[in-house]
C-alpha cells in the first residue's frame, strides 16, 4: 500500500491523469481542486489572497506562492491509510510535500507540448500568455532536477494520457 504523489509543472497533465487513473479503478485525488488544501499567498506578507489576480500577468504572479496546507494533507493521507492512492498536484512548497509520500512520480514534457497544452486547456487559465509560459520555462529545468534529487521517478508525459497512466502503473504497482 502506497501514497503516491504525481507532480509536474503546469501543463504536464496532472489533472487529466488523475481522472484517467480514476477511470482505471484507482483511487486518485486532484489535490489542487480540494477546497482549502491549496491557496495562493502573498510572498511579502504571508497572507492568503482573497482578491482577484490575473494568472497571466507576470508582475502579479511573481508576488504569490501556491501553497499546500500540510496539516490538511497529512489528514487526507491518514484518512486513506492502508490503500494505494494517487495524489496529483504541485505547489511552491513541494519540497515539504514529497517526504510525506511513499513514492513521487514526476511528469515531464517538452516545451512545445507544454505550450500547446497550456494554450488549449480549459480546466484553468494559468499559462495562456507567452509571458507566463516563458517565466515557467525559465525555472522548469531547475524545478524538475530538484524533484528528481528528492527521489522522484520520471515519466514522459509527451505521450497520450493512457500511455502515461500505464507507465505510472507499471512503475508503481507492478514493481512493488
Amino acid at each position: 500500500m502506497k501514497n503516491i504523489l504525481v507532480t509536474g509543472i503546469s501543463g504536464t497533465g496532472k489533472s487529466a491523469l488523475c481522472e484517467e487513473l480514476k477511470k482505471m479503478g484507482y483511487p486518485a485525488y486532484d489535490l489542487e481542486m480540494i477546497k482549502g488544501l491549496f491557496d495562493m499567498f502573498e510572498k511579502s506578507t504571508g497572507k492568503r489572497v482573497t482578491y482577484y489576480f490575473d494568472n497571466n500577468k507576470l508582475e502579479e504572479m511573481e508576488k504569490y506562492s501556491w501553497l499546500c496546507d500540510i496539516p490538511k494533507l497529512k489528514q487526507l493521507l491518514k484518512d486513506n491509510a492502508g490503500k494505494t492512492v494517487f495524489y496529483c498536484g504541485t505547489g511552491t512548497n513541494i519540497n515539504d510535500l514529497v517526504p510525506l509520500f511513499d513514492k513521487t512520480i514526476l511528469l515531464t514534457a517538452t516545451e512545445d507540448v507544454l505550450r500547446h497544452r497550456l494554450i488549449t486547456r480549459t480546466s484553468n487559465d494559468y499559462g495562456k500568455s507567452a509571458e507566463i509560459q516563458d517565466w515557467t520555462f525559465s525555472w522548469k529545468d531547475w524545478w524538475e532536477t530538484n524533484i528528481k534529487e528528492l527521489g522522484a521517478v520520471e515519466v514522459d508525459a509527451n505521450q497520450n494520457l493512457q500511455s502515461v497512466a500505464k507507465d505510472i502503473i507499471q512503475k508503481v504497482i507492478k514493481n512493488e
